[in-house]
């Protein structure tokens, strides 16, 4: 959907009208999708899948719709969830967008999504520690304050994944679904083993790696030198003689990843920057589905 493209999103100033621009422009998208039944006021049903059990078919609704929703009570729709938005240095790489402006652009959009279903938000901005931490809230002018955090956040520093949601888990008292951003530029093995943890803690999780088609490709031709954005390092580098043994290492990067995430059961997206919001939040939309 042309609407939902970043370029065109990230061109709005303000972050609380691109999120409600991204929401809406989803929601129009679903409605000429196979996804009945979902919309920001619907909370009272769901559509019938096989093995549900069929006592809580709303009859009458059937007859005015002929289809099958079951009947939904408040402890079955509101979920308790966290946003979690890494602000290291190395998010902040991008030309058209940035992979910090996407993931802060896609977190407020869940935000917005969130809240208007009813289910309690919170939000943690970190980078080597935790800088943010807003504990969920289900009120709708709890939107405010996620946004002006969201918008006042600024990339800075190195990442620690591990520590940080190591100190984060200890603190979620309450079975939560956690939304991460990030670009995981760090040790796969420590990554993946913060997830566990915190998947271990019967969470659900939710993973949207960023990452610029730049990381992806490495189509750069001119020789210059290229410098670390967290540690600002700096080494020259010819890349027509190192583009093989990069990809190489980075799609091993990548696959351990994947394999580390599928071994474990937890939610993957790998996302450019290019990429429709609309993806990202169906991606959302299919792991809601299995929660209810």
């Amino acid at each position: 959907m042309e609407l939902l493209k970043p370029e065109i999103i990230e061109k709005v100033g303000n972050l609380n009208l691109r999120a409600r621009l991204v929401v809406e422009g989803f929601l129009i998208g679903l409605h000429q999708s196979p996804y009945h039944g979902f919309s920001l006021e619907f909370r009272e049903h769901r559509p019938y899948y096989p093995g549900d059990p069929i006592n809580r078919i709303d009859w009458k609704l059937y007859g005015r719709t002929d289809r099958y929703y079951l009947r939904k009570y408040q402890a079955d729709t509101n979920l308790s969830a966290y946003l979690i938005l890494d602000k290291s240095k190395s998010m902040d790489y991008g030309k058209a967008i940035t992979k910090f402006h996407y993931a802060r652009t896609l977190a407020a959009s869940l935000a917005y999504l969130l809240l208007h279903q009813n289910d309690s938000v919170g939000l943690v901005i970190f980078d080597k520690e935790i800088s943010s931490l807003i504990p969920p809230k289900s009120k709708i002018n709890h939107l405010k304050l996620l946004l002006r955090e969201l918008t006042n956040a600024k990339p800075s520093q190195r990442t620690s994944i591990y520590d940080v949601i190591y100190n984060f888990a200890s603190q979620v008292k309450k079975r939560s679904l956690i939304i991460i951003f990030s670009d995981l530029i760090e040790d796969p093995d420590e990554v993946i083993k913060a997830f566990k943890l915190i998947k271990a803690r019967k969470n659900e999780v939710i993973i949207f790696h960023i990452l610029d088609l730049d990381e992806m490709e490495f189509k750069f031709r001119e020789q210059a030198l290229y410098r670390d954005m967290e540690d600002h390092s700096i080494i020259p580098v010819n890349p027509l003689n190192i583009r093989e043994l990069y990809l190489n290492r980075f799609n091993r990067f990548l696959e351990k990843y994947r394999e580390g995430f599928a071994y474990n059961k937890i939610d993957y997206s790998l996302i450019t920057t290019n990429t429709p919001y609309n993806n990202a939040l169906s991606a959302y939309l299919n792991k809601r589905k299995r929660l209810l």
